[in-house]
């Protein structure tokens, strides 16, 4: 799956996780690996399909260890079989080899072999697509900042989301599939994992979609060019400030520490 920061959970039966804490596993885990269980698991599973995250259940009868729920993973792995869209994001070229994988995965309810199980598991798990970092940024080229704020993200932002094992979505640079721009925009910004906010030129729709990502509980890391007179709210966010004097290489990795300090912050308000 990549290097950086991405997260997998693992939920066994017995896992006593309150709500909160599933709302939280929701939020900032990529994918869900799930064995037996019941109420708990079927919750956080439903959690993962509304943000659509991939789900991995596996089919061990393993039951629920309050003997609660309508069969956990074990009926979640018949119907992800069954109907796999519901349950993976895979990559666009592992796209007709999706059901095969999944399938490779069953246990048999223990009898299958153990390495081939894992190494089902594991090539499942490389042929998921990466989780989406959306760019909330400056678009319009006839503005003074267009320049700095183009280089900033292709020659900063670009590497390190990568790095840390995201996809870029960035509107009117990668495909589209609304008519409406606006559509898309919120649609795509409300199902990414992360929003990498850049506020540089102070534009409205900017912030509007600050805003969306902060409401939605999407983690967000917020940057402008140095010298950027934040708004009143906006500036209690942490920010990320920017000089474009700065080499790339620094620059990079100043920005990689940021992230990696800030992504793990909880919601402005808690589910």
């Amino acid at each position: 799956m990549g290097s950086g920061l991405l997260r997998v959970e693992y939920i066994q039966p017995g896992a006593r996780s309150g709500a909160l804490l599933r709302e939280r596993q929701a939020q900032f885990g990529n994918v869900l690996i799930c064995v037996g269980g019941g109420t708990g698991v079927e919750h956080l599973a439903d959690l993962y399909q509304a943000r659509h995250k991939p789900i991995i259940p596996l089919d061990l009868a393993l039951g629920a260890s309050r003997d609660d729920g309508i069969g956990g993973s074990e009926r979640m792995s018949r119907e992800a079989r069954a109907n796999p869209t519901p349950f993976l994001r895979v990559r666009p070229d592992m796209a007709e080899v999706s059901v095969a994988l999944l399938v490779a995965t069953a246990t048999g309810n223990g009898s299958a072999a153990i390495q081939q199980v894992v190494n089902s598991l594991m090539q499942l798990l490389d042929a998921i697509d990466r989780p989406n970092a959306f760019y909330v940024r400056l678009l319009n080229t006839h503005m003074e900042e267009f320049p700095a704020v183009e280089r900033f993200f292709r020659e900063v932002v670009d590497p390190v989301v990568e790095k840390i094992g995201y996809r870029r979505l960035e509107m009117g640079t990668d495909p589209t599939d609304h008519g409406f721009v606006n559509i898309e925009i919120f649609e795509r910004l409300h199902y990414s994992e992360l929003a990498i906010v850049d506020v540089t030129g102070l534009r409205p729709n900017c912030f509007i979609e600050l805003g969306y990502a902060l409401g939605c509980g999407i983690p967000v890391i917020v940057t402008a060019k140095e010298c950027t007179d934040l708004p009143f709210d906006q500036s209690a966010i942490p920010c990320h400030f920017w000089r474009v004097e700065t080499d790339a290489k620094t620059s990079v990795q100043r920005l990689f520490v940021f992230i990696e300090k800030n992504i793990g912050r909880p919601p402005l308000v808690s589910p």
